[in-house]
């Protein structure tokens, strides 16, 4: 049994904090929960290995309580990262509501593998430190500049024993993350972050883990 859906979406939001809480309309812009594509697979399959199936049909029961019977299932998600927001520090924000930093205009997203984008996860140079007194032109969140995505599969295998007729063994084997893939922490967004601004320096998910588990079904 296989399950998949794929979602595409575009959020807009007018935001809960303010820059100018005089002109609520500069602090349009894209929701932080904002997803524009997801897709989640998801599906068992039960190898047709073991007595009665199509392959070893025949074989022992002994041998089929070894490797007859088995089944695997998974998850897959792969999904847009969210959208980033740059903040500046010292200008006029009104009320101590947000304080956005400048743009100059240009697109400020960069090409390239995320492993190669860690130090400069996007072109710095197009956001600045407004001057004292004035209100950044950068909406709350910049609809082209995202985390890292979500790349993700969880799989596991299980196979059931029968001890007696109402009473079962289930064996258990998973693993998260099953393709040990990084999913990077997102950057330092504040233009007065000196040197780090712009930098990436975690990681946001955990690396492959694997457990084992053995339950009773009656």
């Amino acid at each position: 049994m296989f399950e998949g859906s794929y979602v595409w979406t575009k959020t807009i939001d007018d935001g809960t904090s303010y820059q100018d809480s005089t002109n609520a309309r500069t602090s349009r812009a894209v929701s932080s929960v904002d997803v524009p594509h997801r897709l989640i697979f998801s599906g068992v399959y039960e190898l047709p290995l073991g007595r009665g199936r199509q392959i070893g049909g025949g074989m022992s029961k002994l041998l089929d309580t070894v490797i007859g019977g088995w089944q695997t299932n998974g998850v897959y998600n792969l999904q847009s990262g969210s959208a980033l927001g740059i903040s500046a520090n010292n200008t006029a924000g009104i009320f101590t509501e947000a304080i956005r930093s400048n743009s100059n205009g240009k697109n400020p997203s960069l090409e390239g593998d995320a492993h190669g984008r860690l130090d400069r996860w996007f072109d710095t140079s197009v956001f600045s430190q407004p001057a004292a007194f004035t209100l950044g032109n950068v909406s709350p969140l910049v609809a082209n500049l995202r985390n890292h995505y979500i790349h993700n599969l969880d799989m596991s295998v299980f196979k059931h024993f029968q001890i007696r007729e109402s009473l079962k063994l289930q064996f258990r084997a998973e693993a998260f993350n099953s393709l040990n893939r990084v999913r990077f922490s997102g950057p330092n967004t504040s233009v007065t972050g000196g040197a780090n601004f712009g930098k990436v320096t975690a990681q946001s998910n955990d690396p492959r883990q694997v457990q084992f588990g053995l339950k009773l079904i009656w």
